[in-house]
Parts: structure tokens; sequence; C-alpha cells
């Protein structure tokens, strides 16, 4: 019977030596006992089947016993297997029969002592020991069981019978067990080891270097060491498990390569190899590997105790036994697929119980509630209320660290389990804020939900308002009206955030604040709320530096966030309004960055839009256009709504100040939903198309557009030009037509509404008013107070427009050398934005009046006589200059001398004029 000297048995030489000789020592009549210790899966078996086939070998007669779990309560049932078989002679048999007939005795049932022996039991014992002694007459008799901790306790007092009278009989009992700290038979134990010729054989956990053997024995000595270094380390050298391990590595097939478990092709051998080690466990060990699989990194011997409802010694030597049998280091898997493996055997009900004790006992140990939710999640169950709770709190926790997906699974959760309508509804709105996030779309699934709980006066003000918004932006505006009317028929306990987001509303979809409409009016905002302060104020045309502070303060102190993107949103809406379309832009694309950096389609759009929008106001066109088409392909046609209107109105206004008509107009293509015309993303559409038509040269279909945004902002109560100056549009079409007195009566009017004095409004009403002017005097003082107020910083485009109408003026004056410095320096300015569309707009006949004085080149005023000139030109005396500036009267008379010699001025009245004229010979020589 030669049985392969595995790589496994050639670990364990020394043992197999200790085995020879005891058989040895047998021959010759010394009889002994081997008792095999050691954890499960280090390799017992495979030393005990090599040991008895190398006893065969040598002319032993061995018999052999499996004990096993399942009958460790049938009397004599390992005695039974060792006298079965053809090796007892057949003269033996009738007797060996007879003897185990004892098995049924109430006596053999009833005793579960695994040493002290009844009077009828001795004598079955003894009737065994005399076959034994037979059998060894003329050669060794091996008696060989393994996983003796299994044996029925009949058997262990026949074997412990045995054990001490065979000391000087052939005879040499071999036993195995599974052993760490308690043992299964204490008391057999006792008997066993206090015998002299009772040797003791431990085994453990292959050491590095025999890994690293094995390894080779099965993959050749080519095999990297590396391989070999992965698989002790996961294995922990656990023969049972690194054979499987290897096994899978050969299936895989792919040789030469080091790989984790996730790049395995099969891991149906360690599957196998980690259910029989669990099987085989001593005590609860299996059941502290599920609890330690389903609790994960937080497992610790309290926890488990507490999710098992035992104690904690007990929990402690499951993990030790674990330890020893190598799938454990540090209370951690050792191998990354183990986890998976020991869940996936579980039952599903089985798999779901422990995640709920799981989570009950985290929630008891204080853990945070996102450990707390991740097992109530598992296991798809939230009964008590206190696990709702903790559900929330986790979902807010994800939000915060950009898990929305995690997030949504909590509240899911919560949402199924919860009873109460009101906290159902608010559940369902915060899903919805969430589902946003990344997909408008996907959030109106909890509309319908969310419109019946309004409607039952479950929503809370603040979800009303979001509610609103997502039925505004799907097109859903009678809906809409709807949840407002519904809202207005009940009492509000509406505060200060609240009003923030409801007055919000106005900027976004203007319709419903006018008098068609019942969103909240401005005169409702509370005292407190930030965004309804903006909305106001910039409604009203307020446009003061503290509206930019307090707009910037919250850009800097906010994070983006769920809670916090209609506010960001609003603020760099403020500082577009207010005419800072610079710190819009870097507003914009600071959270456009963040946006991306945490994979926001929702917000990447958003803000992508914004900074499309700020580049077309900072006239930087070819900008805009990047901008635009990039937030356009963030999110899908049914994603954008009517926000679709936003980005698409910023590409066809740059396409059409650029000249480039067809690409406006190939823009204009792209569908828009019809509810777009009732938001402010409509206005901005009707005035972006307008311009596509005057670059087309249509002015009648160009004046219709402005003309209908006029009419709409006027009839919702935003007619101001710095939210849309559509009066500017309105004016260019009718000087191409010739219509001097409306196209002056529209400039006049939008230089006199609330927010027509920002710079940018103003210095575009003056190049306009300045086409109507019936002397080119009047034109030259308004394109020079243009060119002042549009520097390069406000609005390139736009000014370089006032550089290209002031070069027309000054050749009218026939003025050539500043005629033809300002058409380049024009030039050069609008040669990105395809630089024909800066003189579209023809000026009027002019009566030519005196040329205008210049000023000597090397006679240009200094910085301290240009401040004096500034002040006194705005009126202010000597003596409020000299206050202002910190200088003497004597002082500032001295400058004014020197100012009035340098420009040829008389008159103090003249100085505005002639500044102006300094100015413009300080851009032709730049």
């Amino acid at each position: 019977m030669r049985v392969p000297r595995g790589p496994i048995v050639a670990s364990c030489e020394k043992e197999m030596a200790t085995l020879q000789q005891l058989l040895i020592d047998a021959s010759s009549g010394n009889g002994s006992v081997a008792l095999i210790g050691g954890p499960v899966g280090c390799g017992k078996t495979a030393l005990l089947q090599y040991f008895y086939a190398h006893a065969v070998d040598e002319g032993a007669i061995v018999l052999t016993a499996t004990a096993a779990r399942g009958e460790a309560a049938l009397p004599l049932g390992v005695v039974g297997q060792l006298f079965s078989g053809e090796k007892i002679p057949a003269e033996s048999r009738g007797r060996v029969e007879e003897f185990l007939g004892a098995r049924h005795s109430p006596e053999a049932r009833a005793a579960s002592d695994t040493v002290t022996i009844g009077n009828s039991e001795a004598q079955v014992a003894d009737g065994l020991y005399a076959v034994l002694l037979e059998l060894s007459g003329t050669r060794p008799v091996v008696v060989a069981v393994d996983d003796l901790q299994y044996a029925d306790a009949a058997s262990l007092r026949v074997l412990s019978y045995v054990q001490r009278r065979m000391a000087s009989a052939r005879l040499l009992l071999v036993l195995t067990e599974l052993s760490l700290g308690r043992l299964a038979h204490p008391e057999f134990h006792a008997e066993l080891l206090r015998q002299p010729n009772c040797v003791k054989i431990r085994l453990g956990l292959l050491p590095g270097p025999a890994t690293k053997a094995l390894v080779e024995s099965r993959l050749g000595a080519d095999a990297e060491a590396a391989v070999g270094d992965f698989f002790h380390r996961v294995s922990g050298g656990s023969p049972l498990l690194l054979s499987a391990m290897i096994d899978d590595y050969q299936a895989a097939a792919v040789p030469g390569a080091v790989r984790h478990d996730a790049e395995y092709a099969s891991r149906e051998a360690l599957t196998l190899a980690l259910t029989s080690c669990l099987h085989r466990s001593q005590g609860r060990s299996a059941e502290v590997a599920q609890a330690l699989a389903v609790l994960g990194p937080a497992g610790s011997a309290r926890l488990l105790a507490q999710v098992l409802d035992t104690d904690p010694e007990s929990a402690q030597y499951g993990l030790a036994a674990l330890t020893a049998a190598g799938l454990l280091e540090a209370g951690r898997f050792r191998h990354p697929a183990a986890r998976t493996i020991i869940l996936e055997a579980m039952a599903p009900a089985e798999r779901r119980a422990l995640h709920l004790r799981a989570a009950s006992a985290l929630h008891h140990e204080g853990a945070p509630p996102s450990a707390v939710a991740e097992h109530l999640v598992a296991a798809g169950r939230a009964s008590e209320e206190w696990m709702i709770a903790v559900l929330r709190d986790a979902a807010d926790a994800a939000v915060a660290a950009d898990r929305p997906e995690a997030a949504l699974r909590c509240l899911d959760l919560a949402h199924g389990q919860c009873g109460d309508p009101a906290q159902r509804a608010a559940l369902t709105a915060v899903r919805a804020r969430i589902a946003w996030r990344s997909s408008p779309a996907g959030a109106m699934r909890y509309v319908t939900e969310l419109c019946e709980a309004a409607r039952e006066g479950h929503l809370g003000d603040r979800d009303v308002a979001m509610l609103l918004h997502h039925l505004l932006w799907s097109g859903r505006v009678e809906d809409a009206r709807a949840v407002l009317a519904g809202r207005r028929s009940r009492p509000s306990g509406q505060d200060g955030v609240v009003a923030e987001e409801l007055t919000a509303l106005n900027w976004w979809y203007p319709a419903l604040s006018g008098p068609d409409g019942c969103v909240l009016k401005v005169k409702e905002t509370a005292p407190g709320s930030a965004v309804g302060r903006w909305t106001v104020d910039t409604l009203a045309g307020i446009t003061d530096d503290e509206t930019l502070t307090n707009a910037e303060g919250v850009l800097h102190s906010n994070r983006l966030g769920v809670s916090t993107l209609d506010l960001l949103h609003t603020a760099v809406l403020t500082l577009l309004h207010i005419g800072r379309p610079d710190r819009a832009a870097l507003w914009s694309a600071k959270l456009l960055r963040e946006a991306d950096d945490r994979s926001a389609a929702t917000w990447q759009a958003l803000f992508g839009s914004l900074r499309a929008e700020a580049a077309v106001a900072q006239g930087e066109l070819a900008a805009a256009i990047c901008y635009g088409e990039s937030a356009i392909g963030r999110l899908s046609v049914a994603d954008w709504g009517v926000g679709i209107g936003g980005p698409l109105s910023s590409l066809v206004l740059a396409a059409s100040l650029r000249g480039e008509a067809s690409k406006a107009a190939e823009y204009m293509r792209r569908p828009v939903p019809d509810a777009t015309f009732e938001t402010r993303f409509g206005l901005q559409y009707l005035h972006a198309r307008g311009h596509c038509h005057l670059a087309a040269g249509r002015p009648r279909a160009a004046l219709a557009d402005f003309e209908n945004c006029g009419h709409l902002m006027d009839v919702w109560g935003v007619d101001l030009p710095c939210y849309i100056a559509w009066r500017s549009g309105a004016a260019e079409v009718h000087l191409l037509l010739r219509n001097r007195e409306e196209a002056r009566a529209l400039v006049e009017e939008q230089m006199a509404r609330p927010g027509g004095d920002l710079a940018c409004v103003r210095g575009e009403s003056l190049r306009l008013l300045a086409a109507t002017a019936e002397s080119v005097d009047d034109r030259l003082s308004l394109l020079g107070e243009a060119v002042e107020l549009l520097t390069p910083a406000t609005n390139r485009f736009e000014f370089a427009r006032c550089l290209a109408d002031l070069s027309g003026a000054y050749e009218s004056a026939g003025d050539e050398d500043r005629a033809g410095a300002l058409r380049e320096r024009a030039l050069a300015m609008a040669r990105p934005y395809a630089a024909p569309r800066i003189w579209s707009v023809p000026a009027l006949p002019a009566v030519k009046c005196a040329e205008p004085a210049r000023t000597p080149r090397d006679e240009v005023l200094s910085e301290a006589e240009k401040r004096v000139a500034d002040l006194a030109a705005a009126g202010h005396t000597n003596r409020a200059i000299a206050r202002k500036l910190f200088i003497t009267v004597s002082t500032v008379e001295q400058h004014l001398t020197r100012v009035y010699r340098k420009l040829s001025v008389r008159h103090r009245a003249e100085l505005g004029t002639r500044l102006r004229v300094a100015a413009v010979d300080s851009l032709c020589s730049s």
C-alpha cells in the first residue's frame, strides 16, 4: 500500500520519524499510544494516512476508524468501525459481534464518563482486547482513530481500558484530535497522558520555508518567490488552505502572475477548504467566523459575544481557534476572499439575522451611525424608532462624504420601514435632493409621492420649496401652482431658511411671482434670509458693496453640498447681477472644480452654465462657448429640463456676438421645452435669440424677441438692466432701422432704471446713446465716458466696441491720428471675436463741431495732478479736495494750475471733457 509522500507530510519529517520508531518499538512488544493534536487543517489526517500506509508496507495490521460529530451519541460507534472488515479473522468475528451488541445496553447508553467503565462494558473491552492480542501474535497491530474529539464516550472507555493494558503488547494506538486549549474529553486525556507509554505529537501551521517548499513542489522550482510569500501571508501556513489556494491558482492558468483574490479565475477549492475548516472547528468557532464576517473590521470578542448571545470567553476561544487554524491574524481574516466566502455560504435569513444583531450590538456600543446603518441595510429591517434615526444620521454622513448611493440605501430602508406619514415625506424629500445631485430626471421618481404628501399637509415648507423647484425644472408648471395653492390654504411655520429657498424661486421662475403667479412675494421675505435679501436687493436694482461682501462671505464660508447648493448658486448669480462677472467667473470656476472632484453631474452642469454666463458678461466669447458646450454635455436632455435654456443662451449669444450667425442658428436648433419661457432661462433665451436674428440680418425678428423679453420682464416684475439689458438689443435694432428717437428713448430709460448705473450697463448704454447723438462733440463726450467705465477687465468685447465707435467718431471729427490708433487698438482686442461684429451698429449722421483740443504727448498729467483733476471735475471744491487727499489748499491750487496749462483748460467746467480726451490719448499711445 504505497502512498505518495505529499508535500504536507514532507514538512512533518520529525513527527513521521517518531511514529515510525513507535511502530518499531511495538514490533518488539513495547506497546504505546501516539496522540497527534493540532488545529483544524494542519495535516493531522494526512500524516495519519501516510503513517498507516507505511505500517501496512512494514507488515503491520492496521485497524482504522474516523469519529464523526453526528455519531458522537452512538455507543461504541468508533470501536465498531475498528473491528469491522476482513482484517478480523473469521473465527473471531462472531465474538466481536457479540461484544459489540453491548452497545445497546442501558449501561452503555446512560454512561457519559469517558474513563470509568462498568462491569458489562469491562467484559466487552476485555473481549475486544483479547482479539487485538490474537491479531498481534505474529505482527504488530496499529489502531488508528481520526478526529478523536467526536468519539463516543463508550468507545473512549474501551480505548482507555486497552491503553492501560497494552504496555507489553505488540500494539500501537495512534489518535488524532482537534485540540486548542479546551479539550473535548478532559478526563480521557488526563488518563491517557498519565501513562508512561503515551507520546504526544503537536502539529501546527507551516513556517515560511515549508510553505515555499510546498509551493515549489506544486508549481515548480521556477515559481516566483513573491508567489510563495503571498500564499504564506494569506494562508497563515495552513496546509489545507494553502493546497486549496494552489489548486485555484493552477485553475486560473496564468503562470507566473501574482494575483490577489479579485483576480482569481476560480476560488472553488478555497471555498471547499474554508467550509471544511469551519465545519470541523471546535466549539462555536464556525459561528464566531460567521459573526466576524458580518461585523467586518469592527469585530471584537465583546461585540462577537453580543451578536452570538454568548460570553466573551467563548467568543475569545473561537477567535483563538480560528487564528490557530491560519484563518485570522490580529482578529481579521487573512485571505481577502474569506469574508465573502463565509457570507455567501450562509443562508440569507441567517445572514440577515446576524446583521440585525450586529446593528443592535454596535448601536449599544456607541458606534458611528454609518457603521450601524450598514448592518441595518444588509438586514433589510429597521423596525425600531432608533433605527430610523440612525439611518437618517448615516445618510447625512454619507452625503457629506460624497457617497450618495450609500445615503440613498439608508433612506430607502428608513422610508420603507417608517409608519409616520410626515416622517416618510421628509425622508422622500431628502432622497429627491440626493438624486438631484446626479440626475434631475432621476429625482422625479419621488415627485408623485411628494405632491401627495404636500396635498395631505405632511410636507414641510422647506421641502415644498424643493418640490416646487423640481416641478418647475421639469416643466410641470400646473402641478407647481397646485402645490402652491395648497400651501397657501394652510398656516405655515416658515423660518428664514425656508423663506430663502422660496424667495430664490423668484430668480429661477419669475413667472410665478408676477401678477399671475403665487410664489412668495419679495415683501414676505424673512429679515434674516441671506438669499432672500439678495433676491430682494437685486430685483430692486440695489447693487451696493455690501451685497458683494455678503455674497462672497457666503461663498467663502460654505462648502458645496446638497443643503448648500441653492445658497451658493444664488450667491454666484448675485455677483453676476450686480455687475461683477469677474468675481462670478472666479467663484463659478472654483465650484465647478469642486463639483468635478466629487463627480456630481448636476452641480457640474449648473456651475459650468454659470461659468459660461460669466464669460459672456466679461466679453470672453470663445471661453463662453467652451464652457457652455461642456456644461450642456454634463446632463442628458431629460435631466436638463427647462434649465437647458441657461447654457444654450450663453452659446447662442456668444456665437452671435462673434458674428458666427450659422453657428448660433445651429445651437438654436436644439429643442427647448415650452415651459422654459416661463422661467429666467426663457428670458435669457429670448434675449440671445434676438441677437442671433440681429447677427443674421433679421432686425425685425430680433426686435420682436427683445420686446417680448422686455414685456415678460415687466409683467413678472423683474425689468432691470442688471438682470437682462434687453433695451440695448432693441436700441441696436432701431439704430439699424435709423430710428434715432426710439433708440435714444430706450437707452435713456435703461439708464434711469434701478441698476442702470452699473459700469457694465451704463458703459454699453453710453455707447448706444452716442450713436444717436446729433453732434460729433456729444458723441465723443459720451464715448469717452463709456471708455472710462468699460475697462477690458469689465467686458473685453464691449470695450472693443466702444473703441471702435470712438474711432469712428474721431474720424468724423477729422482727427485721423486718433481714429487710426483707436481702430488698431479695437481690432487687436476684437480679433478673437470676429472683428466685423464690433462695427455692426452704425452711428446716425451727426453735425461736425470744433475739433477737440489735443493733449500734447509730453504734457501728460502726473498721478497727483490726475487725482486732483478728477475730484475737481466731479464738482469738489479746493478745500474738499485738500481734505480728501490730505494735502494743503495751496498744493491743490498748484496742481490745478498745471492741469489747466497741460490740458489747455480755461474754466473748471471744461475739465471733464478734457480729461476724457486725455484718457483717449493715453489709449492711443498704448
